[in-house]
């Protein structure tokens, strides 16, 4: 399914424009018409931590709707490939509103992905920054199994004199997952157990423009959950 899912987007190409920000975060901003992204990363576990590797794709197939591929590591840790397609619906607090809707398989088993995301931009003389929130929930169209996601990130580049944003950028997300919805709200129902978060991550990091639409990005993670992992990001962004 990887190998169809990635030749059906493999012809896409474009130009794309704009600050980095909401360029390369997307979530809730539509890609241009004719514009795609690209990243791929590498997280190297510390200390016994797992590692894996990570392909996202977005093309903007219309001003209106983005398609996408994401390739890498479930909620649940398994590996998953989902192709998806995202547009947006409304404005809220001055940032736009996306729906998403995603199909494809984690671990072999096929799964239905939607998705919600919320994202606002600012321009200041000296910066410009963002703010995304992006969930979805990963469900098992076999077992009825629900997992979810949601990220937060805050972002910040700073404004060359001329206007120009500079060569880096700096990022602070919180990552968050719940694996079985279904059994952890069960068991807070009967035993009353809170369901916690199955991880629960921070992850600062910086990109740094190589050249026009390619960066390297370089990120730290650290579980707030007690599990004590950590692990190393180390990733490429194009923009085409």
């Amino acid at each position: 399914m990887i190998r169809r899912l990635a030749l059906l987007l493999g012809f896409l190409s474009g130009l794309v424009t704009g600050f980095l920000p909401p360029a390369v975060t997307a979530g809730a901003w539509p890609r241009e018409a004719g514009t795609g992204f690209a990243s791929l990363s590498q997280w190297q576990g510390l200390d016994g931590a797992d590692s894996y590797s990570a392909l996202f794709l977005e093309y903007g197939l219309t001003p209106r709707l983005t398609a996408g591929l994401d390739l890498g590591r479930s909620v649940s840790g398994e590996g998953k490939a989902v192709m998806f397609i995202r547009t947006p619906v409304m404005r809220i607090l001055g940032g736009p509103v996306s729906v998403e809707l995603g199909y494809g398989e984690i671990a072999g088993q096929p799964v239905l992905r939607p998705g919600l995301s919320w994202g606002r931009s600012v321009v200041r003389p000296r910066w410009t920054g963002w703010m995304a929130i992006d969930s979805r929930v990963e469900v098992d169209l076999d077992s009825r199994e629900l997992d979810e996601k949601t990220d937060v990130t805050l972002g910040l580049t700073l404004l060359n004199p001329d206007g120009r944003p500079a060569d880096w950028t700096m990022m602070l997300q919180l990552q968050t997952g719940v694996v079985d919805i279904r059994q952890k709200l069960f068991l807070l129902q009967t035993e009353g157990i809170q369901p916690g978060a199955s991880f629960l991550r921070l992850v600062p990091s910086v990109t740094y423009r190589l050249r026009d639409g390619l960066h390297l990005e370089m990120g730290y993670v650290h579980a707030l959950d007690g599990s004590g992992s950590r692990a190393l990001k180390l990733g490429l962004w194009s923009t085409f």
